[in-house]
């Protein structure tokens, strides 16, 4: 099994068909489909529900897919950071939504300032598919947040922030005015929850024998900062929200809780990132970091 014969395969599975994918491959059918004979003799296995119509796949085929596809994706990374040892090229970084617009205006674009040479792809999902994907070393760094397992992972992490309580003006009797809210006055109000926050509010409240009354759950901080300006409920957010939410015209407060803490953490491979680019971003961060 080599890396042409998995290319093959993902593209036979991407494209539904042997015959559409030997066309994407400017190949003829015939060498594809011998490929692929050869590649279930050697696992020992069949790869494909033969006459099914779409193409499907047995277990062990859905297994070699996924696998296959980390596999060319670190392959790709491989040869760019082989590549990226002669010459500054591409910053490959994945974000968490509710860091992306602080790092866009702190981190992202000052580096770009400093080093014009270096372009970027950027990657948004949650902080668990960054990190799995990281460890595949299918980009160089993520930006994420606490809490995360750090295991085989090189992290730098910010000191904590409190989360916020974000509402938009007049909706509920709450003032933005003091320095903390008070998990009490938090339980008087619908909530809008980060669903990645969700078993920390609730041990926030547990805590002070308290239950919330969350209304809307959500994978995205965007998201959830978009209904608390409709005005449907109070969002906890992360303190790197605070700004996006006091743009657009909301309230925001700390909330006084232990637990409701959370930081930015620069993330890579364990033993560092290895692209030049990569390298170059981690050291300004850093720096930034420690000014």
């Amino acid at each position: 099994m080599d890396l042409k014969q998995i290319r093959y395969f993902v593209t036979v599975v991407e494209e539904g068909s042997i015959n559409t994918a030997a066309r994407k491959l400017h190949m003829t059918q015939p060498p594809v489909s011998k490929q692929m004979q050869l590649l279930e003799a050697e696992l020992g296995c069949t790869l494909f529900l033969r006459g099914s119509r779409p193409l499907e796949l047995t277990p062990e085929g859905k297994v070699l897919y996924e696998r296959g596809v980390s596999l060319l994706a670190m392959a790709q990374g491989t040869a760019q950071a082989v590549a990226e040892c002669r010459k500054v090229g591409t910053l490959r970084l994945g974000l968490v939504s509710s860091v992306s617009e602080m790092a866009a205006k702190r981190w992202i674009a000052p580096f770009s300032r400093r080093h014009p040479g270096i372009s970027f792809e950027l990657y948004e999902a949650n902080t668990y598919q960054l990190l799995e994907q990281l460890r595949t070393r299918a980009f160089d760094l993520a930006l994420v947040r606490t809490p995360f397992a750090s295991r085989g992972l090189s992290c730098y992490v910010l000191p904590p922030k409190p989360m916020l309580a974000v509402w938009r003006p007049g909706s509920f009797p709450l003032s933005a005015s003091q320095p903390f809210l008070h998990l009490e006055q938090l339980a008087e109000v619908p909530l809008v929850l980060y669903r990645r926050w969700e078993h920390l509010v609730e041990e926030a409240f547990s805590r002070v024998g308290l239950r919330p009354t969350v209304l809307v759950r959500d994978e995205s901080a965007r998201t959830c900062l978009a209904l608390a300006e409709a005005g449907m409920g109070v969002a906890i957010e992360p303190d790197s929200m605070g700004e996006p939410a006091r743009g657009a015209g909301l309230q925001a407060c700390p909330i006084d809780a232990p637990v409701l803490h959370s930081s930015i953490a620069l993330v890579s491979g364990e033993g560092g990132c290895d692209t030049a680019a990569g390298r170059a971003f981690w050291d300004f961060f850093r720096q930034e970091a420690d000014a």
